[in-house]
């Protein structure tokens, strides 16, 4: 642990750190006692250039190196920067329990934003859909698209379903959407549509045995076209259907003399009709049990049996007496007036 030499002027060495002692040792003992100042005198005239590891009390102007190696303890005691508890003046930056004033700085914290402070973001109702407005138009055009071309009952079950589903988006259009406003004007006419299309689907009232039957709306497919006049199908005594030319201009029903034979009716007097060229003539007469058309049943119905050399019947306005008519390009609908 401890190592000494015998050389003059040697250095101490102790675990390690150096111990920046002079040490004189000579061969007589006794001297070195009897003489103190000798060996101080020999430390003190020491030259300032010497090693760097030279004495703590050595000139400050000594080479920089020797502090970075002195001994902790040896550094301690060399500066009182470097002890605060030493120098009770020292910079609170160094100490800051050594200033009053530190304790009672303020601890600055970084600001966190308030939730109460910040905007909440725009909210839509759980019953609103971005994209409803969109899916509405799309239903709308399909339903428009089948309502031209339908013809039975479920044709227009299949419109007044897409009207509805069409109804639904439109209403779930945000009010924040710039097509909100137009979404509301569709909202009026797509409910229009949405009830001619129920009154088409309704279905058939209940036949009765006596009395005619007069539904709110019926209709009739156009089975092809004569010269322009459109053909369609009546059922005769609920028992057979014959083809009919539909004229618009015709107030009497007419059926054909194979007609009349098939059905096994018997004439029933006559009348004078004016035909199409303006001639007068005089036809037979006949009762029909019933005439029926989707639904629009009449009943012990008066009608005239045609000359010979026409071939189809004509329906007049003697059968749809008190609907409106709207003749399309494949149908002919009938709606009974103010409905």
């Amino acid at each position: 642990m401890w190592k000494f030499s015998t050389y003059p002027g040697s250095l101490l060495i102790m675990s390690g750190i150096l111990a920046l002692s002079s040490v004189g040792c000579s061969g007589d003992s006794s001297e070195s006692s009897a003489n103190p100042s000798t060996s101080q005198s020999v430390s003190q005239s020491a030259s300032p250039s010497g090693s760097p590891v030279a004495s703590p009390s050595a000139s400050p102007s000594a080479s920089p190196v020797a502090s970075p190696v002195a001994s902790p303890v040896a550094s301690t005691s060399a500066s009182p920067a470097a002890n605060p508890s030493a120098n009770p003046s020292a910079s609170p930056a160094a100490n800051p329990s050594a200033s009053p004033s530190a304790k009672l700085a303020p601890v600055l914290k970084p600001k966190l934003a308030l939730a109460s402070k910040v905007a909440p973001s725009p909210t839509v109702s759980p019953s609103a859909n971005p994209e409803a407005y969109n899916r509405a138009i799309d239903i709308a055009m399909g339903a428009s698209t089948i309502s031209k071309s339908a013809v039975s009952r479920d044709d227009w079950k299949l419109v007044a379903n897409s009207w509805q589903q069409a109804i639904d988006f439109l209403k779930q259009v945000p009010a924040s959407s710039p097509q909100h406003a137009v979404a509301k004007t569709k909202l009026s006419q797509y409910q229009r549509f949405l009830a001619d299309a129920k009154q088409k689907s309704a279905p058939l009232p209940k036949k009765n045995t006596v009395g005619d039957v007069n539904p709110s709306f019926f209709s009739i497919p156009i089975k092809g076209r004569r010269n322009g006049t459109p053909i369609i199908e009546v059922s005769f005594n609920n028992q057979r259907k014959f083809d009919m030319l539909f004229d618009t201009g015709a107030t009497i029903t007419l059926i054909p003399e194979s007609i009349a034979l098939s059905l096994q009716l018997k004439p029933q007097g006559s009348t004078i009709v004016t035909v199409a060229d303006g001639a007068a003539i005089v036809v037979s007469k006949t009762i029909l049990k019933s005439m029926e058309i989707d639904g629009r049943v009449k009943r012990n119905m008066s009608v005239v049996v045609a000359p010979p050399a026409m071939e189809e019947g004509l329906l007049g306005q003697d059968f749809y007496e008190g609907y409106d008519i709207a003749i399309k390009e494949n149908i002919i609908e009938f709606r009974r007036y103010g409905q």
